[in-house]
């Protein structure tokens, strides 16, 4: 084999590897962006997914603006834990809604931002902004950071634990 015949080769290889790795990354695009449509239409509550479980690794790390804290959790507690929690927000907050106003989705997870709005019983009303960077490693989340202000969540952690829904 000449030279020549190596550099050929060389290139037909390199010139083969931009289809493969295209591939390889529009399939963990699209795997992203399925999860994070069964994560934002639960998070919503607009599409609660019945498997929203199995959209969590085994282990999933989860840290909050607001204490500054990481902690990991087996994956289907969190996801329990987290629905269980929306459902709780819903069911103590008239006319509530959970606004979802940005979206962004890239190779290695998404980030969103929401707004949750309404009313406690006892007129007390609710605007919840928050961010969460979710990050996902083979179709699975596997880290969850949500940037939020604890003020704005004050009055409905109170309502929670008031009424024995826990918010610790």
């Amino acid at each position: 084999m000449t030279s020549s015949d190596i550099a050929a080769a060389a290139a037909a290889a390199a010139a083969s590897r931009p289809d493969e790795q295209d591939s390889e990354s529009s399939a963990r695009l699209a795997a992203v962006r399925q999860v994070a449509s069964r994560f934002t239409g639960t998070y919503g509550l607009t599409q609660v997914d019945p498997e929203f479980g199995l959209l969590f690794a085994e282990t999933v790390e989860v840290w909050h603006s607001f204490d500054h804290e990481t902690v990991s959790l087996p994956g289907d507690e969190f996801a329990g834990a987290m629905l269980r929690m929306l459902r709780a927000t819903a069911g103590l907050v008239r006319n509530h809604a959970d606004r979802i106003w940005s979206l962004q989705v890239d190779h290695h997870g998404f980030a969103l931002a929401a707004t949750a709005s309404g009313e406690l019983e006892n007129g007390t009303p609710v605007r919840i902004s928050r961010c969460l960077q979710v990050t996902v490693h083979e179709g699975r989340i596997t880290r969850i950071c949500e940037f939020g202000d604890r003020q704005q969540r004050l009055p409905l952690d109170e309502a929670l634990r008031a009424a024995g829904r826990f918010r610790s």
